[in-house]
């Protein structure tokens, strides 16, 4: 079997979705049927992923067979660490016949400051595992959200920033890790900050891609993530595409943001359908 890597756009934007805590709900079929139909895509990551049992991945893969999938992995600098990465993904991923749209990699996790060397034999170690070219291998952006980055957020903005132009060029796009509600609790700077990336990665003709997380929004996840498109819009900032996913492994018992059910209202289903019905000049997508 080998998924589809052709985004299915509905609107402006398209939307893959996904996530750790209870991702048993991509085996259910219903859960994710309207999301699916209107081009929704897999958002696979590798936490998540992980958890799964090989029946569950089987059952997955089925149920989005027509529906484009996208990954995310971690990121190592070392030559070691970036061809185990490699290795992780030919086995886990491209052995089960994926086929990824693209590939989001932590570059700047834990406030790393990856090099354009470094990322360049990232993407090298996983060409040589057998990513496709067509695959996007995309560095996901966490720089704006650490604190010892405020005081110098202004200067370091994408568009004055050569190491991350570097970056982006190479990968031919960007991912930004900025949580919906997270996003309007930063200062202005920060903002400005995502902004400018997208203008930036825009103007040079590369992929966007914005990642919309619950954070600690619970259940202002959905109306965060919708002021966050709106904010986006105004800005004429608004991304190629958005992944939504939670990423908490170990989730409290009233945690409102599981993968759960497209027709509930916080989950990452549900706030991924929400966004799909919001993409502008859509006529494919049924209320």
């Amino acid at each position: 079997m080998l998924l589809s890597a052709s985004v299915v756009r509905a609107g402006d934007f398209s939307v893959f979705a996904g996530g750790v805590a209870g991702v048993e709900a991509l085996t259910v079929a219903t859960n994710s049927s309207a999301f699916r139909a209107g081009g929704g895509g897999l958002y696979l990551h590798n936490n998540g992923w992980g958890s799964l049992t090989p029946a569950q991945r089987a059952q997955t893969l089925g149920i989005f067979s027509n529906a484009p999938v996208a990954i995310e992995l971690g990121f190592g600098g070392a030559t070691a660490s970036a061809f185990a990465w490699a290795s992780a993904c030919r086995r886990n991923y491209l052995a089960l016949g994926i086929n990824p749209e693209f590939i989001a990699a932590n570059a700047f996790a834990g406030n790393n400051h990856p090099t354009p060397e470094q990322w360049s034999a990232y993407m090298s170690a996983l060409r040589t595992a057998g990513v496709p070219a067509s695959t996007l291998i995309l560095p996901t952006f966490e720089y704006q959200n650490f604190r010892p980055n405020i005081a110098t957020l202004g200067q370091n903005v994408v568009s004055r920033q050569p190491v991350f132009q570097s970056i982006i060029r190479t990968a031919g796009g960007i991912v930004l890790d900025s949580p919906s509600g997270y996003f309007f609790d930063r200062e202005p700077a920060y903002r400005d900050w995502v902004v400018d990336a997208i203008h930036w990665t825009h103007a040079q003709g590369l992929k966007t891609v914005v990642i919309a997380s619950p954070h600690s929004s619970k259940n202002n996840f959905a109306t965060h993530s919708l002021q966050f498109l709106a904010y986006l819009r105004a800005h004429r900032a608004v991304p190629d595409i958005f992944a939504v996913e939670n990423y908490n492994p170990n989730p409290p018992a009233d945690y409102p943001n599981y993968v759960g059910n497209e027709n509930q209202t916080n989950t990452a289903l549900g706030v991924a359908r929400l966004l799909q019905l919001k993409a502008q000049n859509s006529p494919a997508l049924v209320p």
